[in-house]
């Protein structure tokens, strides 16, 4: 073969491996809605968002915009079937949940 064609063949190889997004360090406020979100909602929900029994919701990979929109529900009283999630959400500040709710949708 010639060098050409095999320089060729190699760039279009290397090209065909998908590289590895780089990790990202989570953030100050991240590693402190986790911990939260682990004091407060695992023993319902699950550490990883996975629910151990069937009458509480999963809650890991939810969309983000969907789990606001639940907790500010109770928070506000516009959703009241559970007193424990409504005093829960009323613990929390609307950062703590928009953050407890990103690392939610991200498991």
């Amino acid at each position: 073969m010639q060098p050409t064609i095999l320089l060729v063949i190699s760039f279009l190889l290397i090209g065909c491996f998908e590289q590895p997004a780089p990790k990202k360090k989570p953030s100050e406020a991240m590693i402190g809605a986790s911990t939260k979100a682990l004091t407060l909602c695992a023993g319902c929900h699950g550490p990883g968002g996975i629910s151990p029994s069937p009458d509480n919701p999963n809650l890991a990979g939810q969309k983000k915009a969907y789990l606001v929109k639940q907790l500010m529900d109770f928070r506000t009283g516009k959703r009241a079937n559970s007193p424990s999630m409504t005093y829960i959400s009323r613990l929390i500040s609307e950062q703590e949940i928009s953050l407890i709710s990103e690392w939610y949708s991200r498991q």
